[in-house]
């Protein structure tokens, strides 16, 4: 028999321990509030809401996870179970499995928008605020898709935050042309000249539509003023009033659903079928857009469409596995793909743009590889970094922090980093010969003030010749697919005969293929990409079902 009171517990979640207090009266739970957490924001607030309102209806610990808030999930229902253990449950007590009914829905609406990440989102906001009714459908128990675990970057020019140092669309379509071309491909110009030049309007959006300040530097690749930010939020400075707009839209969201069909009639779209664990819909509908993400997260998938990645971590999330193929097959939508990913190198799992992340990729420490080599320029921006690594003849990668370096302290805070008094056991922990790893570290500090023939560095600092020094390893890890669905200017779907599919758009990521070629040329030309074609195919959406 449970005792009546009031419980706290705690337990892990993604990224800490998770606190919850949970309120017993008559053997029953009444009440279950999560009273600390450090999860990601956005990212765990369905997980957040929901667990525990399962939970209670249920009697039960044992329900399922929040599709793509597992963790959060499990944290949540794992410190509500130590807290009914100290109140003296039984492990056979409130551990029946959650009655899971499925139930049949047919609705109606103008457009079906598939995907919640940027550009899903913007396509459903825009589509609304222009009079058509909006239905979302998303995979996973959340909102935000990849974006909202993105840097939050937006590449742009012509902003109000840059227009005063740079302000050239034609010179932004050249970059991305040159850099191509560079690249080994061709992309497609009329898209390109549609990004460069609604570029600076994009970010505008934010800053007036919902207050996001940003500020506009060099990142990376280009030398010019274009990468924007809020340091403050990231991603969530975007994302955040994105999803608030959302809710105060009042626009539905069918969450874990599977994508089953987009059926029409003659050459008009009349509707889509989907499944989840909980409710099936056939949903009447005019237009459809779909932004369902990439193809990174299901291995399969990328090793067929990216090949070169065989092998590379995935930072996506699982269900940004290309389904938009089988979505679309009956309509005979044309494809692209050129063997494309955002490649970075990553230390761990737990964001892109913080920790030992942010030192492998910012740090500017004396990168080797497993033979003790360089391999790369260290600094440089992280896509060409991850070429680097696999072309590199060693198989790891490795980050060397020392006294001299800037990033010194900071290395030494991160789980990740490994301490290490001698290069010698620097060594040891790289797996390398010794005087190989020194002979590096002597070559490259005679570049310091000098011309690095190596790799172009102009910023060399001298590895220390006494430790203590810190190593991070670092993985070769995909963030996205380049591919998908081909467009028009008018973000409508083509077919294999290029002919526009009548009532059919796509943007996002699940429509990359003619934008970027094997390597991703900038910072924040993804969430830039999305939010220009997204509001332009919620735009069209939504006069296409007027007419």
């Amino acid at each position: 028999m449970v005792k009546d009171g009031l419980y706290q517990k705690t337990a892990p979640g993604h990224n800490g321990d998770i606190k919850v207090s949970v309120s017993l009266s008559s053997g029953k739970i009444t009440d279950i509030e999560v009273i600390e957490h450090q999860e990601t924001a956005l990212l765990s607030d369905n997980a957040l809401n929901l667990i525990p309102q399962k939970i209670l209806e249920n009697q039960s610990t044992e329900v399922d996870a929040v599709t793509g808030a597992t963790f959060t999930s499990q944290g949540i229902t794992s410190a509500v179970r130590k807290a009914l253990i100290e109140a003296g449950a039984k492990s056979t007590e409130f551990a029946n499995h959650e009655k899971i009914v499925q139930k049949d829905h047919q609705i109606a609406t103008d457009v079906i928008v598939f995907g919640t990440g940027l550009a899903g989102l913007d396509a459903a906001i825009t589509a609304k605020e222009n009079g058509a009714d909006v239905v979302l459908i998303e995979k996973t128990g959340r909102l935000g898709g990849n974006s909202v675990v993105s840097g939050g970057f937006m590449y742009a020019t012509g902003s109000k935050f840059n227009k005063d140092q740079d302000n050239d669309p034609e010179n932004l379509i050249h970059f991305y042309e040159d850099f191509a071309k560079k690249d080994g491909g061709k992309v497609n110009h009329d898209l390109i000249k549609v990004i460069a030049k609604n570029s600076g309007a994009a970010v505008d959006y934010y800053a007036d539509k919902y207050g996001v300040k940003f500020t506009a530097m060099p990142l990376g690749i280009s030398k010019k003023p274009r990468t924007h930010i809020n340091f403050e939020l990231g991603p969530v400075a975007i994302m955040g009033p994105v999803i608030k707009r959302v809710k105060e839209l009042n626009i539905p969201v069918l969450y874990e659903q599977t994508h089953e069909e987009i059926k029409t009639s003659g050459n008009a779209v009349t509707g889509v079928t989907t499944k989840g664990k909980y409710d099936n819909y056939d949903i009447k509908c005019k237009a459809v857009v779909i932004a369902v993400g990439g193809f990174d997260g299901a291995r399969k998938v990328r090793d067929e469409y990216a090949p070169s990645a065989k092998g590379t971590r995935s930072l996506s999330t699982p269900y940004n596995n290309a389904d938009y193929i089988g979505l679309t097959k009956n309509l005979h939508a044309a494809t692209e793909f050129k063997d494309g990913v955002m490649g970075i190198m990553t230390a761990n799992y737990l964001s892109v743009g913080g920790g030992a992340n942010s030192l492998i990729i910012l740090g500017k420490a004396l990168a080797v590889n497993n033979l003790g080599r360089r391999f790369t320029k260290e600094g440089q921006h992280y896509s060409l970094m991850y070429n680097d690594a696999l072309k590199s003849k060693g198989n790891k990668f490795f980050w060397i922090f020392d006294k001299n370096n800037p990033s010194f302290e900071a290395a030494s805070q991160v789980v990740e980093a490994k301490k290490c008094v001698s290069l010698a056991e620097v060594a040891e922990v790289i797996g390398c010969d010794y005087q190989t790893l020194l002979k590096t570290a002597e070559r490259y500090n005679s570049f310091v003030g000098k011309e690095d023939v190596e790799f172009g560095r102009d910023d060399i600092v001298a590895v220390a010749k006494d430790g203590p020094y810190y190593v991070v390893e670092g993985y070769p890890t995909t963030v996205a697919g380049f591919g998908g669905l081909k467009i028009n200017t008018n973000a409508q779907v083509l077919n294999t005969m290029n002919h526009e599919i009548p009532g059919i758009y796509a943007a996002g990521e699940s429509a990359t293929g003619q934008i970027f070629v094997h390597t991703y040329p900038s910072t924040g030309t993804m969430l830039t990409t999305c939010t220009v074609f997204g509001r332009i195919a919620g735009k069209n959406a939504a006069d296409f079902a007027a007419n």
